[in-house]
């Protein structure tokens, strides 16, 4: 049998109704193309996800490869877990309670083909907030492509974050493995970070998946996240161990490559760190939790640049949604996440 081009990777827990949505929204008909490989991480609700499965199965044309997990095994070991379970030449990582946009798979599937000597793609979405107002995350103005080395890994290492759609080359994926990441939540991203320094990259415009807000996380369900993270909870202390999970990993590539870059790298997430300290500004933190939180960033590495201390003040004067408003305003205008 021929090597699919694509494989459609889900690690999905305890979403059944969420998986079944996100299946059903897989539209494309390029079925000699693609396929779907799923990862079940051992959840209270696995027999039901395993019925949803099967269900999707007898009338799906894509080639199913459905695995369980013995054991919960975390969310960074899984992703390691499906990239060596993929038997295409790229792994798509999808998260289970997102969707695919409509018509979107089509053309993506032609970028995909038409880069195939890049080792990872950079995609766009669409964000659906918990308000319903929907943004489209496009990072450039154009389609883009990347050399390989450490520039390209700096600009692109932060937005590969949000997993629904996040595009890697499969074999070359399988040369980084670690353990040392575990809890992190962000494997993905040293994937990526680890693939761009050695491959070309490439960006495409096409919003490919949209993500649904999800209120209930289950982080800190398995052994290795439970020091990091609450399970269904979002805290403050949930939210700066998981800031800092970035400064780790860009810590851990240059103690491996021992080149300098986790400086620069620092630097370049504190510009485009509004994100993350917006995270500390929401109705239920009151201003001295904020401020604590703030500081625990600072110390965390995020302060070494203006833009740091811009969005601060900005949250402080105009709270969380005037500033996401200021943002949405800013990206219709100029048409992709504004170059700092």
């Amino acid at each position: 049998m021929a090597q699919k081009l694509i494989s459609i990777c889900i690690p999905t827990y305890n979403r059944p109704v969420e998986l079944k949505r996100m299946l059903e929204s897989i539209d494309t008909i390029k079925y000699d193309d693609v396929d779907i490989v799923i990862s079940e991480n051992c959840s209270p609700k696995q027999k039901e996800t395993r019925e949803v499965v099967e269900e999707y199965r007898k009338t799906s044309k894509f080639d199913i490869h459905y695995f369980e997990n013995e054991e919960n095994i975390g969310y960074d070991r899984n992703i390691r877990a499906i990239m060596q379970r993929s038997q295409a030449k790229f792994s798509l990582l999808f998260s289970d309670d997102d969707v695919f946009m409509p018509g979107a798979m089509d053309d993506f599937v032609e970028f995909v083909r038409n880069h195939q000597e890049c080792g990872y793609i950079l995609r766009s979405y669409k964000f659906l907030d918990s308000k319903g107002n929907e943004q489209d995350c496009r990072y450039y103005a154009t389609d883009k492509e990347f050399p390989a080395g450490i520039d390209s890994y700096i600009e692109l290492f932060d937005k590969g974050v949000f997993l629904s759609g996040f595009t890697i080359r499969t074999e070359y994926a399988r040369e980084y493995v670690t353990d040392r990441l575990d809890g992190s939540l962000l494997y993905q991203i040293y994937l990526a970070a680890e693939v761009i320094r050695r491959y070309p990259s490439a960006y495409s415009r096409i919003l490919i998946s949209k993500q649904i807000p999800n209120q209930v996380h289950f982080f800190g369900d398995s052994k290795e996240e439970k020091s990091m993270y609450k399970t269904g909870l979002n805290g403050v202390q949930d939210r700066l161990n998981f800031a800092s999970w970035y400064m780790k990993i860009a810590d851990f590539i240059e103690e491996k490559y021992q080149d300098g870059s986790a400086k620069r790298m620092k630097h370049y997430m504190s510009k485009y760190s509004f994100s993350i300290v917006g995270c500390g500004r929401r109705k239920y933190f009151d201003f001295k939790t904020f401020n604590d939180y703030c500081k625990e960033l600072k110390k965390i590495g995020y302060g070494s640049s203006v833009y740091f201390y811009v969005y601060y003040f900005g949250l402080l004067v105009f709270g969380n949604k005037g500033c996401w408003a200021i943002i949405r305003f800013l990206k219709k205008v100029i048409g992709h996440r504004p170059s700092l």
